[in-house]
This record gives C-alpha cells, structure tokens and sequence, in this order.
C-alpha cells in the first residue's frame, strides 16, 4: 500500500476507530473531508464502482455520478460499450483450435443489432467451470432458434494458456485475453463476483445483469431475459409449485423438515449441480435440495419406513 497506517500493535486505536464508525465488515472505507467530518463511510462502494472518478468522494459527487450513469444508460450502444480506440473487434475460433495468435477477427459492428450476453468468467473459477455446461447448452438451444444472438466470453483468466484453454470449451466468441476493455466492462456492469451475466438487447441497452440466474432457473426458455417475458415464465414456476408439499423429510437431510422456499441461485447439496427459483431448503443448515431431488430423498424415506412386501406409493 502507498499511504499510511495505524501501527499494527496499537490495538486501542484500532479498536477505538471501529466502534467509532460502527465497522461491521470489512473491506470498509470512511471519507473525512478537510474539515475533519465524515463525509461518506460507503467509500469502498464509490471506489469500486468509480475508480478515481470518484474523487473527492462526497456525497454531492456520489450523486453526480448516478446522475451521470443514468444519462450513459440511456445513450448505451453496442459500439460505446465494445469498441475503444482501435479497439473495435471480438474474436472467435480460427478453424476448429483456439490459435491466440492467429485468431478470428469479428468487427463489433457485425454485431450491432443482435442479443448478446457478456459472459465474465475465468478457468481458475469453480463456479465458472460448473456453470459453463449449463450455459452451452441453453447457448445451442436460442442459437437453433435465432440466430441473431451471440456470446462474448470477458476473461478473468490469469494467463493466456488458462484463457486458451478455457476458451476453446466455448462455441461462441470473446475478447481477447489482457484487453483493456475488460476492465471498463466489469466497472461499468459493477461485476463484484464470478460467473456474471449481462444481456445486452438488439438497440444496445442493458436489458438485465442477472442473466445468469435466469439461465439457472430456465434455461433457454430465459431468452430474451425482458422483463415481461420473465413475468411470464414466474408465472408458470407459481403454478408448477401449485401441487408441491409445504414442508418434507428427506433421507439426504434427515436433522430437519425442508421447506419449501424460494430461491434465487443456489447449489443442490443432492446432485451438487445449481439451481434456482425453487428449493426444499433447511434455513438453519444452509441446505437446499432441487425439488426433484427432494422428491426422490422424500420417496426413498417413505420406501424404507414400509413393511418388507409393502408396496410404495407412486
């Protein structure tokens, strides 16, 4: 770090300065401004999200700032969020290998017009490697549909041979690994964690950043990810849970009763594969089961609580 510290063995000011600004977790950044007053304690928010254009982090520039995002939001193409500089290209496959220094060229202006999805992910990234099944199948299914969609994979990768590697597992195209424009991206989408999401419509503008967890919960069927067409498949989740238990036991939870609860991405502690919208769910042991995996733990309760000869019931 460049600046200054408290020294590490004087534990009363440390701990005086906590309790002081009410510090509950860390990490947290207080503003004082010149005068010795606090000027924002959601400093860390302000950084992440701003950088240096944040500066002097007030709350008058906070505002100025959102003001400022709004205004962007509204002028959002496809070409203001993909193309700096010389920067005005995506790549794909060169033939059927991932060649990083012979790749496919594909201009962004050859995109303009289409749904994409910015697919921010890494190898490295447990969740990302789960996910990505998922991802490619819905990918090939909406593709078969409409083609006037795409996928750009946004490395977090450490190194170009993870990247390589990881990039040749995908059907669709990326930036290339170490691009600038990353960096703009992840600020101006706020991406705080991995495997993320954002569906872009056909006119440039953000349509959602929670993509993902509308993959999880439906599949293709997610696509467009509007607004009104999600409402629509809510819809059809509510009456699919219409003849569904409130509460069961289950074999693979056998502590407590799972109830029925809504969820938004989760991973099954069953077949260990995500899930969303729907869980059997143990609030005090943080355990969710899909409700297909509920249903058969709960089946194979009732089976082995039968007489020998007993039939089950269907």
């Amino acid at each position: 770090m460049p600046w200054l510290s408290i020294p590490f063995s004087d534990l009363g000011t440390r701990k005086r300065l906590k309790e002081f600004f009410k510090v509950r977790g860390i990490p947290n950044l207080v503003i004082i401004d010149a005068n010795g007053k606090v000027s924002i304690d959601y400093g860390t928010k302000i950084v992440r999200d701003y950088g240096a254009n944040g500066y002097p982090f007030t709350a008058e520039r906070f505002a100025e700032l959102v003001e400022i995002e709004k205004a962007e939001e509204k002028a959002q193409t496809l070409e203001s969020i993909l193309i700096s500089g010389d920067r005005n290209f995506v790549i794909g496959k060169d033939g059927t290998e991932v060649r990083h220094r012979f790749p496919a060229f594909i201009p962004v202006a050859d995109l303009v017009g289409k749904n994409i999805l910015l697919y921010f992910s890494a190898h490295w990234c447990p969740p990302c490697r789960s996910f990505l099944p998922t991802l490619v199948e819905a990918y090939h299914e909406i593709k078969a549909k409409d083609d006037a969609f795409e996928v750009i994979f946004i490395s977090s990768d450490r190194d170009q041979d993870s990247f390589d590697e990881f990039f040749a597992t995908m059907p669709w195209l990326a930036l290339p690994f170490g691009d600038s424009r990353k960096a703009f991206l992840s600020r101006k989408f706020k991406v705080q964690g991995i495997p993320m999401l954002v569906a872009i419509g056909p006119t440039g503008q953000t349509v959602t950043r929670e993509a993902r967890n509308h993959i999880v919960a439906h599949g293709a069927k997610a696509y467009p990810f509007t607004e009104e067409h999600l409402k629509e498949l809510q819809a059809e989740s509510e009456e699919m849970a219409k003849g569904w238990p409130e509460k069961l036991k289950s074999a693979l939870h056998e502590k407590h009763e799972l109830v029925l609860s809504k969820r938004t991405v989760f991973v099954c502690d069953g077949c260990r594969q995500p899930g969303a919208v729907w869980s059997f769910y143990c609030k005090e042991c943080d355990f969710d089961l899909h409700p297909k995996c509920a249903f058969e733990g709960d089946k194979k309760t009732e089976n082995d609580g039968k007489q020998e000869g007993e039939e089950s019931k269907e």
